[in-house]
């Protein structure tokens, strides 16, 4: 069965497969379900419960509960433990087979690590990792990949796209190829208001380019690509134009994740997606210029 990863957000479950694919996974994210597994090495599926209550969150777990049995999981969380996660881990613990939960939010290359039990950000203690399971620290690749060395299948491995790039990589193939951009412009919607999000919104408003669209009211009937940052926002965008989700993803940067759109409206347009709550301010120019070069 092909192994499935359960994020609480789409941006989320994007980034963490992403990250997998580095390693030569066909990935797809999903929004819904039933989950169309021909011709890929690893799923990722967004129940969509960022900012749900507890029991709710549960539920959406419970849901999903058919698909999960038998199945290598990875329960991606938010890496600054955004979100009712902790509800999310106990539930997969009660549904499935695993008899225990490691976590670590850990992505060293965004300046998030886990140091005695502390989640630091950008070398700042941010908040003590309190919560019923294991937790583990790790301040570099090399800590992620011993913790994901000692993953076993009674442990569910529990973190945030860092600790993803390292459970999924044993015995996996080689990188994807480049995705190419249609032509036209590229959409690009800020829906986050992160500081980090507002910082790129407002370095967009500086370019002199004339290649993109920012947040426009309607969208185009053909375009070079879309570029969404927050979960959410990526929800939004592909639910109001009936896509499923994205297929063939691939990292472009770190955290930042690229695939083609699966179903709908935009049927094979380029999408690239990134949380909210990270990224310089020209993180979003980068991305683009790196699809774009290949």
């Amino acid at each position: 069965m092909t192994p499935l990863i359960v994020a609480d957000d789409f941006s989320g479950a994007c980034d963490a497969a992403a990250r997998a694919a580095v390693h030569g996974y066909r990935a797809a994210a999903l929004l819904e379900t039933p989950l169309d597994e021909t011709g890929l090495d690893l799923l990722a599926i967004s129940t969509e419960s960022r900012h749900l209550a507890e029991e709710a969150a549960r539920e959406r777990i419970r849901a999903l509960e058919p698909l999960l049995r038998g199945r290598a999981l990875y329960k991606k969380i938010d890496s600054t433990l955004r979100g009712p996660w902790i509800a999310e881990v106990d539930e997969l613990l009660v549904i499935t087979d695993y008899a225990q939960a490691v976590v670590c939010p850990a992505f060293p290359a965004m300046g998030r690590t886990v140091r005695d039990g502390w989640l630091w950000l950008e070398g700042e203690p941010a908040q003590k990792i309190e919560c019923p399971f294991t937790v583990r620290d790790a301040a570099t690749e090399e800590d992620l990949a011993r913790i994901a060395a000692g993953v076993c299948s009674s442990i569910l491995p529990v973190g945030s796209a860092g600790l993803a790039g390292h459970v999924f990589a044993p015995g996996a193939g080689g990188r994807p190829g480049a995705l190419a951009a249609g032509a036209g412009d590229w959409i690009v919607l800020i829906g986050s208001d992160h500081p980090a999000s507002q910082s790129q919104l407002r370095f967009l408003r500086q370019q002199r380019r004339g290649d993109w669209m920012l947040n426009p009211p309607s969208y185009p009937e053909a375009m070079a690509g879309v570029f969404a940052t927050g979960g959410e926002t990526a929800s939004r965008f592909l639910r109001s134009t009936e896509a499923r989700g994205l297929g063939l993803l691939r990292e472009l940067l770190p955290g930042i994740a690229a695939g083609r759109i699966l179903g709908g409206r935009y049927n094979g347009t380029v999408m690239i997606t990134k949380a909210g709550g990270f990224g310089a301010a020209d993180a979003i120019v980068r991305a683009i210029d790196a699809l774009q070069a290949g």
